[in-house]
């Protein structure tokens, strides 16, 4: 009888930890606390899906800022220079699948919409099953104030198929009208320091699992269908999409034209200045100093690099 007993005892138990709720939204020092009581040292490996278009001035920034946290990339790329971005592509040895745009079957429109990454989730569970877990990248956004590894522990510990970060666009400020040259090859977030608050939510990670798909031709949603729990989170996710006066009007026109995204180029026609004080429809804007990394993605606060 006392086995009988214990053994429910542990079934309640492990019952009530499965459907321990999920907070709101998980802060920066949830996630840390999170990671620093997990009872295993060993991180689940990390699968990047990146989806890109051109950023060859930043690409390799943003490589060098994300790629070592991933055990495998799997690129699929639209650049019209695509030589170029696949030569600073090869320099990473973790870049296991290289694939254009016109590459794609003709299942899939062109140009391609969100949905096209299903082929990269093909090729991610097809060479590691259903493995780890799976990031979805951009050629401009950097994983620079945490790592994404910081994101799993939340999912492990609540159960969860996908989490959402705060996406913060940097852009150019007022105040750099009169002096500001953008300098290709120096660092972005050395030149871009400006960035508007609060961030967006966005789904970045996900549980890589079966029964996992996109619809080839459905746009604006990043995360695959099947995936069940959903959680947010205040992590700061970096995203340089603004970098100088020619590259943000060229960028607005190229997503608008292949019905991308119209958000930068219908406020551009609206407002030709874009030196701005905050983007729009954004709450306010900070100077992000160097050495110092953003801790709220929604409030702004930021502190020192320890």
């Amino acid at each position: 009888m006392k086995n009988i007993r214990f053994h429910l005892y542990t079934i309640r138990r492990k019952i009530a930890r499965l459907l321990a709720p999920f907070p709101r939204c998980l802060t920066v020092p949830d996630l840390l606390d999170i990671q620093e009581k997990r009872h295993s040292e060993q991180v689940p490996n990390l699968y990047g899906a990146l989806m890109m278009r051109g950023d060859l001035d930043i690409l390799e920034e943003v490589m060098d800022c994300n790629h070592h946290y991933f055990q495998g990339i799997f690129v699929l790329d639209g650049t019209t220079d695509w030589q170029g971005s696949k030569n600073i592509l090869n320099k990473y040895s973790n870049v296991e699948l290289y694939l254009r745009d016109r590459d794609l079957g003709p299942e899939y429109e062109q140009p391609p919409k969100d949905g096209a990454r299903q082929a990269l989730l093909e090729a991610i569970q097809e060479k590691y099953g259903y493995d780890g877990f799976i990031v979805t990248l951009h050629s401009d956004e950097m994983f620079y104030d945490y790592p994404p590894t910081l994101l799993v522990g939340a999912m492990e510990r609540y159960k969860i198929d996908a989490l959402s970060v705060n996406n913060i666009p940097f852009f150019l400020h007022s105040t750099m009208r009169e002096a500001y040259v953008y300098v290709p090859g120096k660092p972005v977030v050395e030149q871009v320091r400006y960035a508007s608050f609060p961030g967006f939510s966005e789904f970045r990670i996900f549980k890589n699992k079966p029964g996992l798909r996109y619809c080839l031709n459905e746009h604006s949603r990043v995360i695959p269908h099947g995936v069940q729990s959903l959680g947010k989170t205040t992590f700061p996710l970096r995203h340089y999409l603004y970098r100088s006066v020619d590259q943000m009007r060229a960028s607005a026109v190229d997503r608008y034209k292949r019905d991308w995204q119209g958000y930068g180029f219908n406020w551009m026609q609206k407002e030709p200045d874009v030196f701005l004080e905050r983007l729009p429809n954004f709450s306010f804007a900070k100077y992000i100093p160097q050495c110092v990394r953003i801790l709220n993605g929604e409030s702004g606060e930021i502190g020192e690099i320890e």
